[in-house]
């Protein structure tokens, strides 16, 4: 356990699973291994290796699967000054982290407004990351101190890639807010069989400018997405109909029902048939946790990493 009142909880762990909740602090984590699907209020972030993904304090955040894929991560949780669950328009880093009243402002603005969670980190921050647990958990003051330097650090990096990212968005062009539109309406149009030249074209653009667009806007390239949609209205109608899982595979675009089995296979660690028969008690376990998330306490986070890590 660290030496600073300001760092609730941290560690590196294989997440099993992660049902929706709301910390007590803000929480960075960084994917070291495995390819995860995790949800800030609903809304689906696409997590990979490399990538650096944080929560405020009043954020639901959980996993969108029954089961986590095998993965490995690095996870710090710290304390926000004055914050609670309610949403605030501004936040307040602990006074230890030696920010600035600019720093602090310029931070506060990019995490507050930020238009997605997680981001792809930089060589130094995949290093860094690792480095700082390392040193939070030998226990040594000297240490300690130097792993709130690297959390400066790598809060500083954030909130720089959220800025640019706000600062892109401000001059958005026309044809991005045309992919945008074509990826909204995407899930009405699972059936089609796409291509990744027919949806640009869709778009009027080339293929490598709809691909960038589409991974600022959504995190996953094209297909990836669009497999990440169809899989979403599989588990929707598994859950809501009584439909053969060949007509549901043919309803969301699997051209075979042995690729609808096999593709789902892939991302639930499941088969669709044994995903329906879970539902009765693992469905409801999710749902329910959405609508009424955990609220963790300081002492419920630190019982965790006794217990995780």
């Amino acid at each position: 356990m660290s030496n600073f009142k300001e760092i609730i909880s941290y560690g590196h762990i294989e997440n099993k699973m992660m049902y929706p909740h709301k910390n007590p602090g803000m929480e960075l984590v960084l994917v070291e291994q495995g390819r995860l699907d995790w949800a800030v209020e609903g809304v689906p972030e696409a997590l990979k290796p490399g990538t650096l993904f944080f929560t405020l304090p009043w954020q639901t955040h959980g996993s969108m699967q029954i089961r986590e894929p095998k993965n490995r991560i690095y996870f710090i949780l710290f304390d926000l000054p004055g914050s609670g669950f309610l949403p605030r328009k501004k936040i307040t880093m602990a006074e230890r982290f030696g920010f600035t009243a600019a720093e602090q402002k310029f931070i506060s603005t990019a995490l507050v407004h930020a238009r997605r969670h997680a981001w792809p980190a930089s060589k130094l921050a995949q290093h860094n990351f690792p480095e700082m647990i390392r040193r939070l958990e030998t226990g040594a003051e000297a240490d300690q101190s130097i792993a709130i330097s690297m959390l400066r650090t790598l809060l500083l990096e954030l909130a720089f890639i959220i800025t640019n990212d706000l600062e892109t968005a401000a001059g958005t062009s026309p044809t991005s807010e045309t992919i945008e539109t074509f990826l909204k309406s995407l899930h009405h149009k699972l059936e089609h069989p796409w291509r990744l030249d027919e949806m640009a074209a869709a778009c009027g653009v080339k293929r490598t400018y709809f691909t960038n667009v589409t991974r600022k806007l959504t995190g996953y390239a094209p297909l990836q997405y669009l497999s990440r949609l169809r899989f979403e209205q599989a588990c929707r109608l598994l859950r809501e109909t009584e439909w053969s899982i060949t007509d549901i595979g043919f309803e969301c675009g699997y051209s075979t029902s042995q690729y609808f089995t096999e593709s789902f296979k892939k991302a639930a660690r499941m088969t669709p048939s044994e995903y329906r028969k879970s539902l009765p008690e693992l469905e409801q376990i999710l749902q329910a946790n959405w609508k009424h998330p955990e609220l963790r306490s300081i002492d419920d986070e630190r019982r965790r990493q006794r217990i995780f890590t």
